[in-house]
């Protein structure tokens, strides 16, 4: 699975190519880190308000939109995703 992290206006869009049956994992796992950051190294996730996935077969996406007076960061959360998903996922260059 690959991964690409792009800012759209205050929002994150993070795009998973290859998913196959993850999808929810993904969702999960972010979703686990939001609600506590377990041990993440950057704690960005708990910027996160809403994260809002949408996909089509094979992919998915998901939208971040930042709490109120707060910015999320497209590198730090690349560290959130590295620290949360399995070691076999590669990050899209």
């Amino acid at each position: 699975m690959k991964y690409q992290i792009e800012k759209q206006g205050e929002e994150i869009v993070i795009r998973f190519e290859e998913v196959g049956g993850n999808a929810q994992s993904v969702i999960d796992a972010i979703g686990r880190c939001q609600a506590k950051a377990w041990g993440c190294s950057s704690g960005e996730c708990m910027k996160i308000d809403s994260m809002s996935p949408c996909g089509e077969q094979g992919s998915l996406a998901l939208r971040l939109r930042p709490r109120p007076d707060l910015a999320l960061d497209v590198a730090s959360l690349g560290e959130c995703l590295k620290y949360q998903l399995p070691h076999h996922f590669d990050e899209a260059k």
